[in-house]
């Protein structure tokens, strides 16, 4: 019985570990422009995340995504433009808005994976354009982190993906622990059992 309770004891801490793991390695935004609930004049040419830790944007090819959407106040999407700083802190978003840009209430989707563990984060900003709303900055916003926005957008094919270095994630390392563990767990369990019986 004594043992029992171990190897739960056991188990129950190997997934309190991994759940830690997991809910640490979700990218958490620090700011973001506008602001969930702006009123503004007219729509800021460029929506900005900024993260704590560097977001996935080169492991495309590994499960890392990013998924973008700016909705008008009539539901309908705008063509995005995406631009990411080189350090992976920030990311700014320019949305081909209608001339003129319609009143109302806009809705900015975004989704972003962190880089090591591709764990993903999302979120909803709403803004509302009004003509009694609040005049945009003079300023683009600053940048994250202090590492500015690329000048230019890349051109096709020009970003290079890093290449796998072999090297062993993580999570994978403290998965398999906890397997061994459980594993070796339940093989002494039925050791015990069997002298018993």
């Amino acid at each position: 019985m004594r043992l029992t309770r171990t190897v739960l004891a056991l188990s129950v801490g190997v997934a309190l570990l991994l759940g830690a793991r997991s809910a640490a390695a979700q990218p958490e935004l620090v700011s973001n422009y506008p602001a969930d609930g702006d009123v503004l004049n007219e729509p800021p040419a460029v929506l900005q995340l900024c993260f704590k830790e560097p977001v996935n944007i080169l492991d495309l090819d590994k499960g890392g995504d990013f998924r973008f959407s700016v909705m008008t106040p009539a539901g309908q999407g705008l063509g995005l433009r995406i631009v990411f700083q080189p350090d992976g802190l920030g990311v700014g978003i320019h949305p081909g808005y209608p001339t003129p840009p319609l009143e109302g209430e806009w809705t900015f989707n975004w989704r972003v994976t962190e880089p090591q563990t591709l764990e993903p984060a999302s979120g909803t900003i709403k803004f509302t354009v009004s003509p009694d709303g609040s005049p945009l900055p003079d300023k683009a916003p600053t940048p994250c982190g202090g590492t500015p926005f690329p000048d230019v957008t890349p051109e096709p094919g020009s970003l290079t993906v890093d290449e796998d270095d072999g090297g062993t994630s993580t999570l994978l390392v403290v998965i398999i622990a906890a397997a061994a563990l459980g594993g070796a767990a339940l093989l002494v369990l039925l050791v015990v059992r069997r002298r018993r019986g």
